[in-house]
This record gives C-alpha cells, structure tokens and sequence, in this order.
C-alpha cells in the first residue's frame, strides 16, 4: 500500500490542463529531430504525456514503459531494473538508447541504464517520447531496439515549492522538494529527494538514495538561449541471492553525477543552430568476500568501476524550401571505464566521431519521404554507416500508411570488449580464477529492420490506432558464454578452477512481428490505452565451448515473447479524484 501526500504554492498542472489528448494527433521531436506531426515520423512512436503518467499510478519509469507495446520490464535484483524490447534482455539492456533532455545515460562500461540512479521525479517529466525499433540515423550505435527520450518540463510552467512525500508498507519512503522561480531571464529549478525502500521481505532488495538536480533556462535575447541541468546522486542498495557463490547478499554504494550545457541560436524562424556539451560520471563501489572449506580459504572478488563520458555535438537545421527539411551535425565523445575488479587494473577508453543527416522531403501533400544516416568513427573499429530511408503516403486526412527500412549498430560495451574479472585469495590478493574473461576483438551487433505501418484516427480525434508490421535481422550477437577451455592465472583445486564467461560474437536471430497501439478518449475526463504485441522468432547463438573443445548452442526463441499485451483505464472525476 502507497499512500502520496503533496503540497504545492501553485495550482497543480492537472488543475490548469483539464485534457489528455483532446485537440489533435501530437507532434513528436525524437525520431528525425525535427518537429513533426506523428503522421509524418518514420517510425511507431509511444507518446507517454503527463495525464497518462498520473493515471498510470507508475512509481518509476520502468513502470510506465510496460504500457509500450512490445517492451518488457523486469527488476534483476534488488532494485536493479531493466527494459528491453523484444525480448534478448539480461540486467543491462544494451540495445536500448535513452536520453534526458538530449543526454544521453547509457552507461559505457556495462551498456543500459542505471534507472535505479536516475532519480527523475515524475512530476518533473514533461513527455516520453518511445521509438520503436531501431533509430540509429538520428542517434547513432546502441539506439538498436529502440530509443526512450524524456523530456522535462520547462521551469517557467512550475513557478512556486512543491513539497511531496510518498510512504507505504515496506518502508517505502519518498520525499521530494521542488523550488522554481526566475531571476530576469533566467528561470531555474531545484529538486531534491530522498528514496527508501526495504523491498520485499524474502529478498535482499533494500535500497536508500538521496538525489539533487538543477536546470536553468537563460534566454539572452530573442534568438539566443542556454540550457544548463547539473545533478548528483549517492546512496546504497543491498544485491545479490542467498547462498550464491558469485552473487551473494552485499551492499553496493553508487554515486552519480552529470553536467549539460546547451546553446541554441535561432537564426530564423526556419533555422536553428545548437551546440550541446555534457558530462555523465558513474561510480559503484561493490565487491565482497566468500569462504570456502581448506584448502581454498576466502575469496575475494567484485564489479566496482568507475566511468565517465563525455560528449560534444553541433547540429543546424534549416528549412531550404518548402518542400525539403534537413538536420545536419557533427559530434564527438570519449569514453573511459576503471576498475580492479572488472578490468584486472586495466583502464579501457573508446573516443568516437560521427556526423549525422536527415532530410524531409514533401514532393506532393499526401507524400513525406525520410531520408537520413549517421557515419561514425570508432577508435579501433571500421566506421559505421547507419542509414534510414522511409516513405509516408497520406490515404486521406485521418489515414496514413508508413513504409521504413533501416540499419543499426551496436557497439559492444568496454566491459564486453575488455573483460578481464579475477577472483582473488583475500589472504594476500593472490589471483587465483577468472569469472569473465574476453579474447575476442568484438566486432558490432548488426540488426537490418523492416516496417509497414499503419496510424488513423478518428475526425474528432477520440480515437488513435498506430499499427505495424515488423521484421528484425540481427546478426554478429554478443553473448557471455561458458568457455571450459580458459584457465586460470593461479591453482585453485575445485571443480569450477577451469573455465570463465567469455563474450563472443556468435549467432544470429530474425524476428517477425506485429505490434497495435490504440488510444480511445470517449470524453475529456476518461481513457483508455490498449498495447499489443505478436513476435515470431527464430535463431540460435553459442552458449557453451567445453573442455574438449565440443559446442554447445541455445535456442533464442525462447527469449522474445511471443504474445505481450497491456492496459490502461483512466476517469477523473469532477472532484479531481482519479
């Protein structure tokens, strides 16, 4: 049980906005970066808005990303969540690009996102705006199933304190101050909150985080302005299972903090420059100790790292007629990872370049072509070019069919690529076994997706219905396999002394599919939203290499769901009640 008690010095936004969706099909930025309405986009997108947060009850964004059809949600341990679409998802969800207010949070050393670290108050969202299926010309490697970008609201619409606290069984506690005002032409907000949660009681899933973040909007005059979000977060979470040898019970410490500066020029009102830094640092102090009858001892082992990224981009867009839209950019980032742990001392790094293109062009009203690409330029890798082309064909005002061929990228993580995890005798941190290790140089995962699609709506706009079939190719897969074959640096006489998880690229997997999304608004105050999802899948990848050197390979059928649905009924009341 939850119970939310808040106090607000400004009429809540739920009071001011009396709609969900009630004027016409919205617009979306993320697909193309261009502003364009959801029948021009060259792909399916889920648009999750303030109203459908509120009415969803969701605590987190996890929550809310199980209304995206074909998306799978799942918390690993402790609180350690992952989403993923598709299926193929483990703890870390590599394939899954998601940004804040541009920024990208995907974590360069073990791939995914750290929602738990997040600490992204609900309130504070604006939008979400979920691509699905692979966007890489516009976002580059890793937006690979699909790409989450939350957009936060803009400080001037929160003027005044919000005070919020959330309390319920389990010692689940939340409390959140918020402060926006303005000063001249600046207008800022500060958030501060305290989250935790004892979990469940048969599990080790306990965790405490305290968070702070600021954003600030400077407008310098009518055609210069400044984003500028800074914040930190610290705390600890308890991981691990029972009785597991290479996952027992402990406590983990993170601490997270993260810069972004973003200048925008606009230059006329059909043209626009921006120029966007940002700085992402991660730290997770967790290892721990195991004992073991003589002549073994205790041992000693961990997945403590450091990382940081940093990452530069220029980008114009700029109507040349009025037929023809395009988003041009270049940009850069370089990587690094740290650990004794996970990286044996050894400090792995990756710099990246890449420019970016993409173009709307509208020959005649009831066409839209999409064309766009990205280039990148890996440091020890071959460049990668990823390419999208997309036709829109208006059947009429309320009909429109989608047709859309891509190609995407993932780059392996700088743990995928650099693994090199040793058990150590605490005694002496003598090492004595590995439990990762990789030899291969990895080369990208490699998906080719199809899609026909279909988006019509009702004339008074009380009903959406977003349609679509798909087809997924990946090729090149990165999966942690058994390698019976690697032995250890030191003796360690038990029957696990041989061998280590390894990351190869092996195996290759096809995905056929449909997904429907409905929206049904009968009135202003009641919705309804419906996901779908039917995938056909087939492939193998390897699994295995014993110690005499046989094979062993696994079915990756079994890891896409073939049916997944969900459901979202919403009325609010006159008294605003829910």
């Amino acid at each position: 049980m939850v119970a939310v008690v808040a106090l607000s010095g400004v009429p809540a936004r739920s009071e001011v906005q009396e709609d969900y969706y009630f004027n016409e099909v919205p617009t979306v930025l993320s697909v193309t970066r261009l502003k364009q309405p959801l029948s021009d986009t060259p792909a399916s997108v889920t648009i999750i808005n303030q109203d459908m947060i509120r009415a969803s009850g969701a605590l987190n964004i996890p929550d809310l990303l199980r209304l995206v059809p074909g998306f799978q949600v799942a918390f690993i341990f402790g609180k350690t969540a992952t989403a993923t679409a598709h299926g193929r998802g483990d703890a870390f969800a590599r394939d899954m690009q998601v940004t804040i207010d541009g920024r990208s949070v995907y974590d360069p050393v073990f791939g995914g996102v750290s929602w738990q670290n997040l600490q992204l108050d609900m309130d504070d969202i604006q939008r979400i705006e979920v691509i699905r299926g692979p966007n890489a010309a516009s976002y580059g490697s890793n937006s690979f199933a699909g790409v989450i970008n939350i957009i936060t609201e803009h400080p001037a619409l929160q003027q005044g304190v919000r005070l919020k606290s959330r309390f319920g069984t389990g010692k689940n506690h939340y409390q959140t101050g918020r402060y926006t005002g303005s000063a001249g032409e600046l207008d800022f907000r500060i958030s501060a909150s305290r989250t935790e949660d004892d979990g469940f009681e048969s599990r080790t899933d306990s965790a405490k985080t305290n968070a702070i973040n600021f954003r600030g909007d400077y407008n310098a005059d009518n055609k210069n302005s400044l984003l500028i979000e800074f914040g930190h977060s610290s705390g600890v979470q308890e991981e691990g299972f029972p009785g597991h040898h290479i996952l027992p019970t402990r406590e983990a410490y993170h601490i997270n903090h993260y810069q972004l500066l973003r200048w925008n020029r606009q230059i006329h009102p059909e043209k626009e420059f921006s120029v966007q830094l940002y700085h992402n640092y991660q730290k997770k102090d967790d290892h721990f100790e195991d004992s073991f009858p003589p002549p073994i001892g205790t041992l000693s082992t961990g997945f403590g790292f450091d990382s940081h990224r940093y990452d530069g981009e220029l980008q114009l867009s700029n109507r040349l007629n009025k037929q023809l839209r395009l988003v041009t950019g270049i940009g850069g980032r370089y990587e690094s990872g740290e650990g004794v742990w996970v990286f044996d001392g050894k400090n792995p790094s990756r710099s990246q370049l890449r420019a970016f293109v993409s173009a709307e062009w509208i020959p005649r009203p009831d066409t839209v072509f999409n064309l766009g690409a990205m280039y990148e330029d890996y440091q020890d890798q071959r460049g990668l070019l990823s390419p999208r082309i997309a036709v829109n064909h208006h059947l009429n005002a309320l009909n429109t069919l989608r047709f859309v061929a891509s190609r995407a990228y993932r780059m392996p993580t700088l743990w995928e690529s650099n693994s090199r995890s040793l058990v150590y005798r605490a005694a002496d941190m003598t090492p004595l076994d590995y439990d990762f290790l990789t030899l291969d140089n990895l080369k990208p995962e490699e998906i080719s997706a199809y899609e026909v699609g279909y988006l019509g709506k009702s004339p008074d706009n009380s009903l959406i219905l977003d349609f679509r079939l798909f087809s997924e190719r990946i090729r090149n897969l990165i999966p942690a396999i058994d390698n019976e074959t690697i032995l250890g640096p030191g003796f360690l006489p038990h029957p696990n002394a041989a061998g280590a998880q390894s990351y190869v690229n092996d195996g290759a997997l096809t995905i056929n599919g449909l997904e429907l999304e409905l929206q049904y608004q009968p009135s202003r105050h009641s919705l309804v939203r419906f996901g779908y999802s039917l995938a056909d899948a087939r492939g193998k990848q390897l699994q295995r290499i014993h110690a005499n050197g046989s094979l062993e390979f696994s079915d990756l059928a079994a890891s896409v769901p073939r049916q997944t649905f969900s459901l979202l009924g919403s009325y609010r009341f006159a008294n605003g009640l829910e």
